[in-house]
């Protein structure tokens, strides 16, 4: 078995452990998406308050990011602070401390690739009815469902930085523990 199929297995075993964490980043990447979409819809640049309305959603995707980005960070810290035991058992029987920084970023790369792929089909799914009720809240005609290519892009090239910024944070999570140490923790 090489070091991916120990990270993918580990993962796939461990299902319960995972899915607060996968769950709660596919709904920040699906909450970033419709954003996303409703900014780059092409009947929103047309009028001033529709223009308004499109600066205003980009400063609300900032705000997004930025929270996902703590909220993210938080619930790998606890879930890292549940597995401390996993982690001693795991030095104990001889796994460095490099590889178990390796097998925890892998882990969490796999975790963040299926959660944006997951976040962006559901937003993909649920892009019309947000269409509708945004187009509803500014008093405007129905939108059309338009996928343009600067939403996807936007959003899976923002969460890959997120994920990546995020899963090297994890070495500090992990720190400098002895086995004794994360078997007590």
């Amino acid at each position: 078995m090489t070091f991916r199929q120990f990270a993918y297995r580990n993962v796939t075993r461990n299902k319960r452990k995972y899915a607060a964490y996968f769950v709660s980043s596919a709904f920040s990447v699906m909450i970033f998406f419709l954003c996303a979409l409703f900014i780059f819809h092409p009947a929103i640049s047309e009028g001033m308050v529709l223009v308004t309305a499109a600066n205003t959603m980009m400063v609300a995707e900032g705000i997004i990011y930025v929270f996902c980005s703590l909220f993210v960070l938080v619930s790998v810290g606890s879930f890292l602070q549940s597995r401390k035991l996993e982690f001693g058992l795991l030095l104990m029987h001889g796994m460095t401390k490099r590889q178990l920084n390796t097998m925890v970023f892998l882990e969490n790369m796999m975790i963040g690739s299926s959660a944006i792929i997951t976040g962006t089909l559901l937003g993909l799914l649920l892009g019309k009815l947000f269409l509708m009720i945004g187009s509803e809240f500014l008093g405007i005609a129905p939108l059309e469902f338009h996928l343009s290519w600067k939403a996807p892009v936007l959003t899976v090239c923002s969460f890959i930085l997120l994920f990546m910024i995020i899963s090297l944070c994890t070495f500090a999570f992990i720190g400098k523990d002895s086995p004794y140490g994360l078997f007590h923790s």
